[in-house]
């Protein structure tokens, strides 16, 4: 089905008139109503009814005005997605450095080469104050963990685990007090791990304190102290503790993809249907 033939009928229905339709087509207005006639030839159906003073949709005509605009927003949708320079701008994304590896090593990569003139403000913080920035519009979009505050219900990105992380060489998890590297003494993350070690019947000691992820990856993957991350936060310098080794997974739970409210532009939508997609081929 020609396109052209879908825009000069929606032109029409819009305006009432064969001459503002073709006006605003850019055709003739005998070649609008010959648009018309081809259309209805192809449907088998009258679309319009045609009088000097206005012109009225069939019965026909009005249930074929909803597949046409369908039509013609599908076919508009991916002209822009395949057009690069049509969308540029700022978008802030908003998301917890501990997903900082899994999120920004492929995912945001593929959308800045889909779309160079886009601009990507990262935020990265913990959950419970990304959740307040939302609310305050300081970010855009942002991955939520799912129960760290109050928030829309967006769709689940993704799904992670808390693990038992240590270095990549030799056996610190066989010691005796295991060294533990911890954010601070009331972290969930510290919980878990005390848990799981008074559960396991094992002795440890605190051998490092660091506020910051980065902290933690570099006293794990040093030999110091094995931790609890979440499997996205794992690096090729250290290693996932197995069940077979006495360390199983500690939680598991669910990451939502959380949207400003109110926050309407058209880069905003592309990076947040490019992230779900994504995360999705990912299941």
């Amino acid at each position: 089905m020609d396109i052209d033939l879908l825009k000069s009928f929606i032109a029409i229905c819009e305006t009432g008139s064969f001459t503002q339709a073709a006006r605003q087509v850019g055709r003739t207005q005998s070649a609008v109503s010959l648009q018309v006639r081809r259309l209805e030839d192809l449907l088998g159906r009258p679309l319009l009814l045609r009088s000097s003073a206005s012109v009225a949709l069939t019965e026909h005509g009005e249930l074929f005005l909803g597949y046409a605009k369908d039509i013609m927003a599908s076919y508009n949708g991916a002209l822009t997605a395949f057009n690069r320079g049509s969308v540029e701008g700022v978008v802030v994304l908003g998301l917890s450095e501990d997903y900082a590896p899994r999120i920004l090593s492929e995912v945001l990569r593929s959308f800045i080469e889909l779309y160079p003139l886009a601009t990507v403000d990262l935020v990265l913080e913990d959950s419970k104050l990304l959740v307040k920035k939302l609310a305050e519009g300081a970010v855009d979009l942002a991955f939520i963990t799912e129960g760290e505050g109050p928030v829309r219900g967006g769709p689940i990105a993704f799904r992670d685990q808390i693990v038992w992380v240590a270095p990549r060489e030799g056996n610190l998890h066989e010691r005796e007090p295991v060294p533990i590297a911890i954010r601070n003494e009331d972290d969930s993350y510290t919980r878990f791990m005390v848990s799981s070690l008074q559960a396991m019947k094992r002795r440890y000691r605190t051998a490092v304190i660091s506020r910051s992820i980065t902290g933690l990856r570099a006293a794990v993957a040093g030999g110091l102290a094995l931790s609890a991350m979440v499997r996205s936060s794992v690096t090729s310098d250290m290693r996932e503790l197995t069940e077979a080794e006495g360390f199983p997974p500690l939680a598991e739970f669910n990451i939502r993809l959380e949207r400003a409210h109110g926050r309407k532009s058209a880069i905003i939508d592309r990076l947040e249907a490019h992230l779900m997609t994504r995360f999705s081929e990912e299941r």
